[in-house]
C-alpha cells in the first residue's frame, strides 16, 4: 500500500491520459460497427461473428495485462500502450488510401485495437487507487464522468465519417492516442513495489476467488453484460438502420445520447457518493433496465427511442460504476491489476458471445426479437443478487471512513 499521499496532480494528469484514451476507444467502438454495418453492410449474422472475432482472442491479455501492470513501472507501461495504439489506425488510413480495404483489414484493426486495449486496461485501472487522494467510489465516478464526455468527442468525430472521409478520421484518432502520452509522462513515478514485482500469474485468480463478495460482482456483471452489452453494441446499430432507416449521422447521435445518460450517471452517483449499500443500488438497476428495454422493444417513436437510449445510458453507468468501484475496494493492493483485469474479463467475454447469438437471432428473427433476452437476464440477477449474492447487505468501507 501506498505510505504517503500521491501529488495533487496526479490525477488530473491521469485523468487527462484516460480521456485521451477513451476518445480513442470511443471512436474505435463506432468506426469498427459503422465500417461493418454502415460500409461493408455485412448481415447481422455475419456482424456479430466479426464482433466475435475481433473481441474474443484479446481476452486472454486481459489476464497478462493484469500481470505487467503488477510487474512494470506504471507510468511507462502506459506511455508504451498509447504508442502501439497510434500504429493501427495509421495502417489502416494508408491501405484505404491505397483502394485495399477489405472486411479482413477491418477484421485485423478491431482485433488490433482490442488487444492493445486488453493489455492497457488493467494497468491503467489499478493506477487510479494509487493516483487518487480521495476514496475509490468518488475516484472511479469522476472517472467516468470526464472520460465519457471526452469519449462524445471522438463519436462525434466519428459521425463526420461521411463528410470528412475514413483517413481523415482515423488519422484524428492516431493523434487523441498519441497526445495522451504527453500526459502519461506528467504522472509521477510508479515504480513497482518488491511484492508486485514477485506477482503470479494466478495471484489474480486466487485473489478473486478468496473474496466471495468480488467473486460474485464478477459473476453477475458477467451476466449484465452477456444480453445486455451485446444488445447496446450489435442490436442498436440495426436498429437504427432497418427500424429507423438512419445512417452513420443518426448512429453517432445515438451513441451520444447513450454517452450523455452515463455521463449523467456519474454527475448523480458524485451528488451521493460515497455510497454505504452501492451492491443495493447496482440491483435495483436490473429491474429499471427491463423497463427501458421494454420501451425500445415497442418500437417507440424516434422521440421516445432517444428518451430511452439516455436512460439506458444512466443505467450502465450506474451499474458499470458500482461495479469497480466495489472491485476497486476490496481488490489486495498487490494483486489490485490482476483482480481488476477479470472485472474487465467478465465486461469484454460477455459482448463478443452475445454478439454470437444476438447476431443469429436479429438474422432469423428482427432486430427488436434481440432485446427479450436481456429483459430476462436481468431479472435472474436481481432475484439471483438478493438471494445469494450477498450484495444487497453488503456495506462501503469508503462511507464508514467518512
Amino acid at each position: 500500500m501506498q505510505t504517503e499521499s500521491p501529488p495533487r496532480s496526479a490525477y488530473p494528469w491521469y485523468l487527462a491520459s484516460s480521456s485521451l484514451w477513451m476518445g480513442g476507444m470511443s471512436l474505435q467502438g463506432f468506426l469498427l460497427t459503422w465500417l461493418l454495418v454502415g460500409v461493408l453492410e455485412i448481415a447481422p449474422d455475419r456482424t456479430g461473428l466479426t464482433r466475435s472475432i475481433t473481441e474474443l482472442p484479446p481476452l486472454i491479455m486481459l489476464l497478462l495485462g493484469g500481470v505487467l501492470g503488477d510487474r512494470i513501472n506504471g507510468r511507462s507501461y502506459l506511455a508504451s500502450m498509447h504508442l502501439l495504439m497510434c500504429l493501427p489506425p495509421l495502417i489502416v488510413a494508408m491501405v484505404f488510401e491505397l483502394g485495399l480495404l477489405s472486411y479482413w483489414w477491418v477484421v485485423l484493426f478491431g482485433l488490433l485495437m482490442s488487444t492493445i486495449q486488453a493489455l492497457s486496461d488493467p494497468a491503467r485501472q489499478a493506477i487510479l487507487s494509487r493516483v487518487a487522494r480521495f476514496d475509490a467510489q468518488r475516484a472511479v465516478t469522476l472517472m467516468t464522468l470526464v472520460t465519457s464526455l471526452v469519449g462524445i468527442g471522438g463519436v462525434a468525430i466519428g459521425g463526420q465519417l461521411e463528410n470528412l472521409g475514413l483517413s481523415p478520421v482515423l488519422a484524428a484518432q492516431a493523434l487523441l492516442f498519441g497526445l495522451g502520452i504527453i500526459a502519461v509522462w506528467r504522472l509521477p513515478q510508479l515504480p513497482v513495489s518488491a511484492g508486485r514485482s514477485r506477482a503470479k500469474f494466478a495471484a489474480g485468480l486466487r485473489a478473486v476467488w478468496r473474496q466471495q463478495l468480488i467473486r460474485n460482482v464478477i459473476g453477475l456483471n458477467f451476466l449484465s453484460g452477456l444480453f445486455n452489452a451485446g444488445a447496446y453494441v450489435v442490436v442498436i446499430p440495426f436498429i437504427v438502420k432497418d427500424v429507423y432507416a438512419g445512417g452513420a449521422s443518426l448512429y453517432s447521435w445515438v451513441v451520444i445520447l447513450f454517452t450523455l445518460g452515463s455521463i449523467g450517471s456519474s454527475l448523480i452517483l458524485l451528488t451521493f457518493m460515497p455510497l454505504r449499500r452501492p451492491g443495493r443500488r447496482f440491483l435495483i438497476m436490473q429491474l429499471s433496465r427491463v423497463l427501458i428495454l421494454l420501451v425500445i422493444w415497442s418500437e417507440p417513436p424516434l422521440w421516445l427511442f432517444y428518451a430511452a437510449l439516455v436512460t439506458w445510458g444512466v443505467n450502465a453507468g450506474v451499474t458499470t460504476t458500482l461495479a469497480r468501484s466495489i472491485v476497486q475496494e476490496l481488490a489486495p493492493p498487490n494483486e489490485r491489476a490482476q483482480v481488476l483485469s477479470i472485472l474487465l474479463l467478465s465486461f469484454m467475454a460477455a459482448a463478443p458471445i452475445s454478439s454470437l447469438l444476438l447476431g443469429q437471432m436479429i438474422e432469423q428473427f428482427s432486430p427488436l426479437s434481440a432485446l427479450l433476452p436481456g429483459m430476462a437476464i436481468s431479472l435472474v440477477i436481481f432475484g439471483v443478487g438478493v438471494a445469494k449474492s450477498g450484495l444487497w447487505g453488503y456495506a462501503s468501507a469508503s462511507r464508514r471512513e467518512n
